[in-house]
């Protein structure tokens, strides 16, 4: 039996909140921090994009199963929806994506608000981490979220000086 208020209330509600404080406290120069170079080059503004992105897809996945489908398509080419999809967004202000987010975030709780208890065991593909149940794919916008925060707050750090 999943936890659906958990879920919902723990997981997207409060942790998104948090993560939309770390973006909010950023100073203009900020968003522009390289925070990626490793085959993408990615400052803080373009991560908030991917994150954008990335949930509206986890909620195509969502659908997809609980239309029978299987979720992401075998061969995904993750590297290559991260990259179109972020340069898709690259002429969107902060604040604008500030608010793409605030409204991904709100239908993905729609969306995990609306599953039937049954359905949170159904089963889809994830482009990166194979087969998992439709509960755990909404857990790992959360987990998602979590990393990228640590990777902002450590690209913040002070360096040596």
């Amino acid at each position: 039996m999943s936890d659906r208020h958990a879920l919902i209330q723990k997981r997207l509600r409060d942790e998104g909140e948090k993560l939309l404080a770390v973006f909010e406290g950023l100073t203009p120069e900020q968003w522009q921090i390289v925070i990626y170079t490793d085959g993408m080059t990615w400052t803080i503004k373009d991560l908030l994009a991917h994150q954008i992105s990335a949930e509206g897809e986890f909620q195509f996945y969502g659908r997809d199963v609980l239309n029978g489908g299987e979720g992401a398509p075998e061969g995904f080419d993750l590297n290559a929806f991260n990259n179109r999809e972020v340069a898709a967004k690259a002429d969107r202000t902060p604040e604008q994506l500030l608010a793409d987010f605030r409204s991904m975030r709100q239908a993905s709780i729609d969306f995990v608000a609306a599953i039937r208890d049954d359905q949170f065991a159904l089963q889809g593909r994830h482009p990166f981490f194979g087969m998992m149940t439709i509960e755990d794919l909404f857990k790992l916008i959360y987990r998602h979220n979590m990393m990228h925060a640590r990777d902002i707050r450590k690209a913040l750090e002070p360096g040596p000086t």
